[in-house]
């Protein structure tokens, strides 16, 4: 039995054609070539397979019995060729199944909730969204396939040219107190914002925050009376206590109620998101749906004129 390596397409689709056929002159009509080259091709298969294949039997010819248990195999083979070779059924986001898997931090996770609610659930309702923490190992991960994108920081280590990588959105800091606070209505100078007691979100980065980089930038410094380790728990510090925490301005309208945000005299620096993945997906009509619809919600707006 000759191995697949050793006989190409061509060869395979004539012995299925003159399997099926039993003829010559009609197997070389559905492969599109002359009788005399198909019989010179059933003689090449002849020499491979060590077996006649057809032979004659008065004027007609008849398979062997290795032809005839070929043959069937054979066909199913061709089929199920025909049916890798098949353009995939369109892409519809209604009828669309399946688990979007996205690595993020604990706020661009209630970003990624929101976006999905907004601009991919009402299109593709039978689509799942799974959210897992950006770590270490988050830019191998989707190199092996485990993840379908993320969502992460513009000086994130591991994020090369194996990547694609767009911008996702530009972002603002705020800093916000208790509702009632009493510097909740007033605009608050820098030194007097360094004066209060701080609630820190660690993010395990190991750089200086935004706000003390301001902060140092005009001789100041702050106490950080409690280091926290997600935004959420940040909010509900601040809801109980005198203190102020600086968070980004979208995860703030998102989630934060009860709170109220300081008028500070300088503002602090923002920061830009990236939306990741790896090539092998980016021709894929699912992510492709899925990552367009992410980008447009975090587009900025832009207001009709009245």
């Amino acid at each position: 039995m000759p191995s697949l390596e050793s006989i190409d397409l061509d060869r395979v689709l004539a012995l299925h054609w003159l399997l099926e056929e039993a003829h010559v002159s009609r197997a070389a009509r559905r492969m599109s070539t002359s009788q005399p080259a198909m019989s010179r091709t059933l003689n090449t298969l002849r020499d491979l397979f060590h077996d006649p294949l057809l032979v004659r039997s008065g004027r007609a010819m008849v398979r062997t019995p290795f032809a005839e248990s070929l043959r069937p195999r054979l066909s199913v083979a061709i089929t199920d060729l025909r049916t890798v070779l098949r353009d995939p059924e369109p892409f519809s986001p209604e009828t669309a199944t399946g688990t979007i898997r996205v690595a993020t931090t604990d706020y661009a996770a209630a970003l990624a909730v929101t976006a999905w609610n907004t601009c991919v659930r009402p299109e593709a309702p039978l689509m799942d969204l799974e959210l897992v923490p950006f770590g270490p190992t988050t830019p191998e991960d989707a190199i092996r396939g485990e993840l379908d994108l993320a969502i992460a920081g513009a000086d994130v280590p591991g994020i090369d040219d194996r990547y694609v990588v767009k911008p996702f959105l530009t972002e603002t800091f705020v800093s916000v107190v208790r509702a009632g606070h009493p510097l909740s209505r007033r605009k608050v100078s820098l030194s007097r914002f360094a004066a209060l007691d701080h609630v820190l979100v660690i993010t395990g980065s190991g750089q200086l925050s935004s706000v003390d980089r301001k902060l140092q930038s005009h001789g100041l410094s702050r106490r950080i009376a409690l280091r926290v380790p997600s935004f959420w728990t940040a909010l509900h510090a601040v809801r109980d206590s005198d203190a102020v925490t600086t968070l980004p301005k979208r995860f703030v309208d998102i989630a934060g109620t009860d709170v109220a945000a300081l008028r500070l005299a300088d503002e602090i620096p923002g920061f830009s998101l990236n939306l990741l993945w790896h090539p092998r997906n980016t021709t894929s009509p699912r992510h492709r749906f899925v990552r367009e619809a992410l980008l447009a919600w975090a587009r900025p707006k832009t207001t009709s004129p009245t």
